[in-house]
């Protein structure tokens, strides 16, 4: 995001999905469409979820900043339950089946290749199959690709490799402005020993 973003649920959705198409158009990629869901109408324990060529959210359900105590989540962090990283985890399941040859609902061939190729360990706490693996590296790629980068370099040099090109040129920090100092020391920590 680049500066202390906007602290609203509705303003970290409509900046996910502004970057999103931003993605999208850089890379030639057809956007999705994401539909936007109330809590009354949302029968999920899950905030968002994709199937092709539609991303679902229920904003309310979806994590807010997270400043204190057990909530880590940061636009742009390692860790991102806020509309804006879940808009941009679930453009990474979009990407996994247009780009994959043997698709099954969210996933395909493409998230499981790729992750087989460069062997690296789930990004986050949220990755029960190669699709989940992707789309939480993937989310990373977008939001803050130089931060991925420093946490995941086989990963980043493998969507390079794979014709993705990333929004964002600025060192991992600065997207992360107005971060608590706990979530970038915790950045720096995970660079420094490679996890």
């Amino acid at each position: 995001m680049g500066s202390t973003p906007n602290t609203t649920k509705a303003a970290l959705a409509v900046s996910g999905q502004a970057v999103m198409v931003q993605f999208c158009e850089l890379n030639k990629i057809d956007v999705p469409t994401v539909e936007y869901h109330t809590v009354d109408k949302w029968p999920f324990d899950v905030c968002g979820y994709y199937r092709p060529t539609t991303i679902n959210i229920c904003v309310p359900k979806c994590a807010g900043i997270g400043v204190s105590g057990a909530a880590w989540s940061f636009p742009g962090h390692v860790v991102d339950r806020t509309p804006y990283g879940v808009i941009t985890h679930e453009l990474g399941h979009h990407v996994d089946v247009q780009r994959g040859r043997v698709v099954d609902r969210y996933r395909s061939d493409f998230s499981r290749q790729m992750r087989q190729e460069v062997g690296e360990p789930k990004l986050t706490n949220y990755c029960p199959d190669d699709g989940e693996w992707f789309a939480e590296i993937f989310r990373l790629f977008v939001t803050n690709p130089d931060l991925l980068r420093g946490v995941r370099p086989r990963s980043y040099a493998a969507l390079i490799e794979r014709g993705l090109k990333p929004l964002w040129a600025d060192d991992w920090e600065s997207l992360l402005a107005g971060a608590p100092d706990r979530t970038i020391a915790l950045c720096r920590r995970r660079i420094e020993a490679g996890v």
